[in-house]
């Protein structure tokens, strides 16, 4: 199973009858278009895949572990991958993946009362 570069070109090229040469330009040149249009416009759909988008990190203040010395990181943009329902059932299939509870979607009921002790006398 391919998991560099290098071996997904060499496993495309191979497939499509070509020179590992041409496979690992065609990688190197996909790879470099998604890195592009992420930049770009802040998205890349692969449908089958996944999704690309850039998120915002807030300007934050940190401290090194160290010195204790206080540092500012301004706010900045990161790349979040979503892979496709396709693929996360797959991974929940394979026990590689434990299903997350859904936020924001469990219903809201009033606690019960409990009930008050009563005191019966005898006499």
């Amino acid at each position: 199973m391919p998991g560099t570069q290098k071996e997904f070109a060499d496993r495309i090229a191979a497939e499509l009858g070509l020179s590992g040469r041409t496979g690992r330009r065609f990688v190197r040149r996909f790879v470099q278009l998604v890195a592009e249009e992420i930049v770009e416009s802040g998205r890349v759909e692969l449908r089958g895949l996944g999704t690309f988008a850039t998120v915002p990190r807030p300007p934050q203040t940190i401290r090194h572990p160290k010195t204790g010395e206080s540092i500012e990181v301004p706010a900045y943009r990161t790349v979040r991958f979503r892979a496709s329902k396709r693929i996360r059932e797959s991974l929940l299939k394979q026990g590689l993946r434990k299903r997350r509870k859904p936020t924001g979607t469990r219903r809201r009921t009033a606690p019960t009362p409990t009930p008050t002790p009563t005191t019966t006398s005898t006499t």
